[in-house]
């Protein structure tokens, strides 16, 4: 196997589970950008703070290099401009492939119904109408430049530290779960590792959907918390009253769903979820 360089372009949660696993996998070094400043204790790391904001250098990667790009485009202006900034510093330089982190989201509300890849994209909420952009961005720029990309539609991550615990012990609400619309998580370790599967294969311009493959409801997901965590379950409210509660952007996840097919995953990566079991996946998150 070729030893690849992987970058990780705006490295933070899932960058973190990435190079948690990465002794799994052959490499020789991995190059990580992120806003903040980090300590690797790994020799094989190499890390930059850089401004994606801003105007990048000119990278010199070459075919050996695949890049993971995860960095949120910014909710202030149309489009993205940080994946435009770091597509100009890649100049027309050939790359081993690009893979792009983005949102099931893109697909808009489909009303609980079974989305795949060749679905009709509407999304209603800014955030995913610039991830839609940043796809063609990433599409564009691979056409221009003769490179490989894959993008994945990711839905709700969780994982450690990433569980609404302090809600819960708060005593924030929930949805009604007669009122509560279906909806896809995946484990941040099984999208850690979808990423470096789709790195050391040979799958190349494609948009894959991506989740554990059983969907569930964020009210069936806050009381799987609390029966393993033994906390009392929050107090349900109806959608009517969740409107004055919830802030803005957690009541825009109850005004869409989905049902993810992850035939394609399923068939390119077999058994790369572990956590297909909502509740073993919680329990290995605390």
């Amino acid at each position: 196997m070729n030893r690849n360089i992987i970058v990780l372009a705006g490295s933070g949660y899932l960058g973190d589970a990435i190079k948690k696993i990465s002794n799994n996998y052959t490499f020789e070094k991995i190059i990580e950008f992120s806003r903040t400043k980090k300590i690797n204790t790994k020799n094989d790391i190499e890390h930059y703070q850089v401004d994606f904001d801003k105007e990048l250098k000119a990278n010199n990667f070459n075919d050996k290099t695949s890049i993971i790009y995860m960095a949120p485009p910014r909710q202030d202006v149309e489009g993205d401009v940080r994946l435009l900034n770091f597509s100009k510093s890649l100049g027309y330089n050939k790359i081993k492939k690009i893979v792009y982190i983005s949102t099931s989201g893109v697909y808009g509300d489909h009303q609980g119904g079974i989305v795949d890849e060749s679905a009709k994209c509407i999304p209603i909420t800014d955030r995913a109408k610039r991830r839609l952009i940043a796809e063609q961005i990433i599409r564009n720029y691979c056409e221009k430049t003769k490179n490989e990309f894959v993008i994945l539609r990711v839905p709700g991550i969780y994982g450690p530290k990433r569980l609404p615990i302090e809600r819960i012990i708060a005593g924030e609400p929930i949805m009604e779960e007669n009122l509560a619309k279906p909806t896809n998580l995946i484990h941040v370790e099984d999208l850690a590792r979808i990423s470096w599967e789709v790195m050391d294969s040979s799958v190349k311009n494609e948009i894959i959907n991506v989740s554990d493959g059983n969907p569930t409801t964020s009210t069936r997901y806050y009381i799987e918390i609390c029966k393993i965590l033994n906390l009392p379950v929050p107090k349900t409210i109806t959608l009517n009253e969740a409107k004055k509660v919830f802030s803005k952007k957690r009541m825009s996840f109850f005004m869409e769903s989905r049902v993810l097919n992850v035939k394609k995953l399923n068939h390119l990566f077999p058994d790369v979820i572990k956590y297909k079991d909502l509740k073993e996946g919680i329990q290995s998150s605390i």
